[in-house]
C-alpha cells in the first residue's frame, strides 16, 4: 500500500501568488517567484489530507475560502520581502 498526502496550503497559495505578485507590480522572475512561494508557505500553517481526488478538490475550495485572508496576507508580506531583497539585480 502507498502513502498518498497532500499538502492543500501549497495548491491555494499556488493559485494566488502569480496575481497577487503580478497586481504588486515586482520581478515575476521564477527565482523570485520560488522565494515568495518558500516564504510563504514557511509562515502558514501546513493543511495535509489524505483522500481521492474527488474529496481533495471539495476540501481544497472548502479550505482556500476559509483562508484566503492569510494566503494574501502572507504573498503581500513575501512579496514585499522579495521584493526589498531580490536574488538577482535589479532591473
Amino acid at each position: 500500500m502507498s502513502l498518498e498526502y497532500h499538502n492543500l496550503m501549497e495548491e491555494i497559495v499556488l493559485m494566488n501568488v502569480d496575481s497577487i505578485m503580478e497586481a504588486s507590480g515586482v520581478c515575476c522572475c521564477d527565482a523570485c517567484k520560488s522565494d515568495v512561494i518558500a516564504y510563504t508557505l514557511n509562515h502558514l500553517p501546513p493543511h495535509y489530507v489524505a483522500t481521492n481526488k474527488g474529496r481533495l478538490m471539495v476540501k481544497l475550495q472548502n479550505c482556500e475560502l476559509q483562508a484566503r485572508a492569510d494566503v494574501v496576507a502572507a504573498i503581500s508580506e513575501a512579496v514585499h520581502l522579495v521584493a526589498d531583497s531580490p536574488r538577482h539585480d535589479r532591473a
